[in-house]
């Protein structure tokens, strides 16, 4: 599970807010998310060359909104659409995602950290910045 903090305006209030946001892929949803881009998810590094900025930002969306739920009182981790709805309307889809393209926040490092542990464990992080899967 990835636990982002972002800080974004407030629509109606105009002042600055901070909000906590959850993300996590089971391994089912990873493997739809990745039929649903025709593979490039899962080869990225191997097709990185030939994704267009346009395909990149499509495939930072779907993350979030596959990834996104909220994080209940008593423990659970709930993806409502309703409320993934709302999250990809407001302020703070639009700072994530910002921080995503701009590289304030490292791509690789917020896939790895949504993945199910059994598979997340595998991965790591090249000195170029590439996601390596240990085997």
């Amino acid at each position: 599970m990835k636990k982002v903090t972002v800080t974004c305006e407030n629509v109606f209030t105009g002042e600055e807010e901070t909000v906590d946001l959850y993300f996590h892929l089971t391994q089912a949803e990873l493997t739809m998310l990745n039929l649903s881009m025709n593979g490039k998810f899962e080869n990225y590094n191997e097709n990185k060359e030939s994704i267009s900025p346009e395909e990149n930002v499509k495939m930072f969306e779907a993350l979030l909104e596959k990834a996104y739920g909220q994080k209940t009182a008593d423990g659970l981790f709930i993806k409502d659409e309703t409320a993934k709805k709302a999250f990809l309307c407001s302020p703070a889809y639009s700072a994530l995602l910002m921080k995503l393209i701009n590289g304030e926040e490292n791509v690789f490092e917020f896939i790895i950290a949504c993945l199910p542990k059994e598979i997340a464990s595998k991965m790591s992080i090249t000195e170029d910045g590439q996601i390596k899967v240990n085997k």
